[in-house]
């Protein structure tokens, strides 16, 4: 059907590359295209397919706020489309849909979507459809944990209900994390559970497969499929390279039973773990909206924006030409990370496999290859790809000048060690101050292993924290590992620093170089009193920061706790020869 004017579309999520993608595919449809995001300076406003750009508040962080823009917004522009790219926006106004009931927005009826965006929700629909999925549980509350910590086989995934998640009033992109042991899990829920319930799930080895489609009302109408070649983190993340191949028959099918049992309508995406040499597959997760490598399906003529953009203007799929396969698709600023994450090593080869050189060599050699293509770098629409190389190249200068700024300070706090100034400044110390962000692991380890050692000697010991709630025991993994070693921490509660606690304190001991630039940005008199806990070793390959193990693996509180235990025997020897003068 031929329309009588040309569809003017607002696409939102301007700063992220999935949008950049639907606006040049309704430019090529002959749309025109509007772009809105609520940062400042968008990647889309440098494309020659957006016709005008604007900014909105923060949906996270003000979503009503958001939703009264767009209604304005609507108000002198009228748009026959609206186009919400991630959960960011897509949440915000699938629960609002009864003041927006008079716009056309591209979205889901709400009781699918709210099956896909709940990931418990979404493995319940696997059942009952018969789509192998990983075993699980959800959890609601620590209390609840107790009684699976022996059930459960390890490594166990830590997936948030949610991928937007409350807290504290305010809403935040949730990640996913792993557990390798009973006290990793026990410190993974903890934080997890404080954005709302958990899904613990076992690790399901294989690749990552995705099956892109477009349905109406349970029926999909084009189906899509991708493999991930690298993610970012190397233990599972966004994919910074895949590639196209044929759809599997299997995937398909699984797909379809899902998609029917939602009554679909839209776009989605339904994840999937592969292992490569059995065939056999389990169910990750539905994502209701556009996903990160729409690039890749567009390059390869799948092209979703435009058949979208068919069923919500005309209630009807279009017939669209097969895709290609064996097209490569990358997204640079990403993949550039996967290289840098492959050459530093350490990657935990327990959950990811572990790249080799052969590996980095092949994946070069795509660049030449003729199916190649970037996310955002294009000869028809050339300045965003120079934003996106200018933004890189200004943040490895940045991250360059940072090194260099690490460097001479952790140089100079190296030698207020070595020099004796700080041995100085305890000898003459009437309190001490240890600080960190959270006071339940590093500053209240600190604190307990030289409390009563100092006060025999006249010395004021105390801890703080960065971190707003106050009342907090410590760490339970914490706990326990120092409890092997004889320190008992099961009476330590957490603070929040006070102005009245720095002014006060002769000495201050902080971990982490960014804990020091915070206490000068308030008061940069402090300078002389603050000092780096872990800079006590001279060794110029030793790091003078001691990083936070919270929700880290047991390994990585074993090797905090020993880095703190380390540097409170030198304060006590600086305090037993001021007690023996």
């Amino acid at each position: 059907m031929k329309r009588e004017h040309k569809p003017r579309v607002l696409v939102l999520d301007a700063d992220l590359v999935p949008c950049l993608t639907i606006s040049r595919s309704l430019f090529r449809r002959g749309c025109l295209v509007d772009a809105a995001s609520h940062t400042l300076r968008p990647l889309s406003r440098y494309s020659n397919a957006v016709n005008a750009i604007f900014q909105y508040p923060d949906p996270l962080a003000v979503p009503d706020a958001f939703v009264d823009w767009l209604l304005e917004h609507l108000r002198t522009t009228a748009y026959d489309l609206v186009i919400p790219v991630t959960e960011r926006t897509l949440v915000v106004l699938s629960d609002r849909r009864e003041r927006l009931s008079h716009i056309n927005i591209a979205m889901p009826e709400a009781a699918s979507l709210e099956v896909a965006l709940d990931k418990a929700q979404t493995l319940e629909l696997a059942d009952r459809v018969g789509v192998p999925r990983p075993l699980g549980i959800t959890l609601t509350s620590l209390d609840e944990l107790g009684g699976l910590k022996k059930s459960l086989k390890f490594p166990v995934v830590l997936k948030p209900a949610r991928s937007i998640g409350s807290a504290a009033g305010g809403a935040s992109q949730l990640q996913v994390s792993y557990a390798f042991d009973a006290s990793e899990l026990q410190a993974g829920c903890a934080h997890a559970l404080q954005f709302g319930p958990v899904l613990l799930q076992e690790y399901f080895h294989g690749i990552g497969v995705g099956v892109e489609l477009i349905a109406r009302q349970g029926e999909i109408g084009y189906a899509f499929q991708h493999r991930r070649l690298h993610e970012v983190p190397l233990t599972g993340g966004g994919s910074s390279l895949r590639s196209s191949e044929p759809v599997m028959p299997q995937l398909l099918e699984a797909s379809e039973r899902l998609i029917a049992a939602l009554n679909w309508s839209g776009v989605a995406m339904v994840e999937f773990k592969l292992e490569p040499r059995t065939q056999e597959y389990c169910l990750m997760e539905i994502n209701g909206r556009f996903w990160g490598s729409l690039p890749l399906a567009v390059a390869a003529g799948a092209d979703f924006p435009s058949m979208l953009l068919d069923l919500e203007l005309d209630d009807a799929m279009k017939p669209c030409k097969p895709y290609r396969i064996n097209i490569h698709c990358r997204l640079l600023s990403r993949d550039l990370a996967w290289y840098e994450a492959v050459l530093r090593g350490g990657t935990d080869a327990r959950i990811a496999t572990v790249p080799t050189r052969w590996d980095v060599i092949k994946s070069l050699g795509l660049f030449l290859h003729p199916g190649h293509r970037f996310d955002v770098q294009s000869l028809r629409d050339p300045v965003p790809g120079l934003a996106d190389v200018s933004r890189l190249v200004k943040g490895y200068v940045h991250r360059l000048l940072s090194l260099v700024n690490e460097w001479r300070f952790s140089a100079r706090q190296r030698r207020a060690w070595k020099k004796g100034e700080v041995r100085r400044a305890i000898s003459e110390a009437r309190s001490i101050l240890f600080l960190c962000y959270g006071n339940i692991n590093r500053s209240a380890l600190a604190d307990v292993m030289v409390r009563a050692y100092a006060e025999d000697s006249g010395i004021a010991v105390d801890s703080a924290g960065f971190h707003r709630q106050i009342g907090r025991p410590a760490d339970p993994v914490m706990v326990e590992i120092a409890g092997q070693f004889g320190v008992d921490m099961k009476a330590i509660r957490s603070g929040c620093v006070t102005e009245q606690q720095l002014r006060d304190s002769d000495v201050i001991f902080v971990m982490e170089k960014a804990h020091y630039d915070r206490l000068l940005s308030v008061d940069a008199a402090l300078a002389g009193k603050v000092f780096l806990l872990g800079a006590h070793r001279s060794h110029a390959g030793w790091p003078v920061e001691i990083a936070d193990p919270y929700g880290q693996s047991r390994a990585s509180y074993k090797a905090c706790y020993e880095r703190i235990a380390e540097a409170i025997d030198n304060i006590k020897a600086v305090i037993a020869e001021r007690a023996s003068d």
